[in-house]
């Protein structure tokens, strides 16, 4: 499992400071079919705020509409929205943002919980 430490954590922190949009991301985990990653926002002076993020892609690379992958997409989906994320279409990608906020001491396990159900549900 790729374990996020905490001097990680400092290094989104910091680099928030250098960010034009004072947000930071770092892939965790990219496949054709979805990605995983991890971010930090100035949301407030005293703190930023910490999310984790998972983009699904809705269509194959070739543009072919595969309907049992679609099923198991939406499956997925009702599964990570009831346990608190929430979902936005992003048009210029044909995908689904899922994304969680958190404390900085939670995205290790929020992040093993996540990976272990996009492996169930998209393989």
């Amino acid at each position: 499992m790729n374990k996020i430490n905490l001097p990680d954590i400092k290094v989104l922190t910091d680099a928030i400071n250098t960010s034009r949009d004072k947000e930071v991301y770092r892939e965790l985990e990219k496949t054709p079919t979805y990605r995983i990653g991890v971010g930090a926002r100035a949301d407030s002076p005293d703190a930023p705020s910490f999310f984790l993020e998972v983009l699904i892609k809705l269509s194959a690379e070739n543009g072919d509409v595969d309907v049992p992958r679609l099923e198991k997409t939406v499956s997925f989906l009702k599964t990570v929205q009831t346990r608190g994320y929430s979902l936005s279409y992003l048009d210029s990608t044909i995908s689904i943002s899922c994304e969680i906020i958190m404390s900085h001491q939670k995205i290790s396990q929020k992040y093993a919980v996540v990976k272990s159900l996009v492996k169930t549900y998209l393989g």
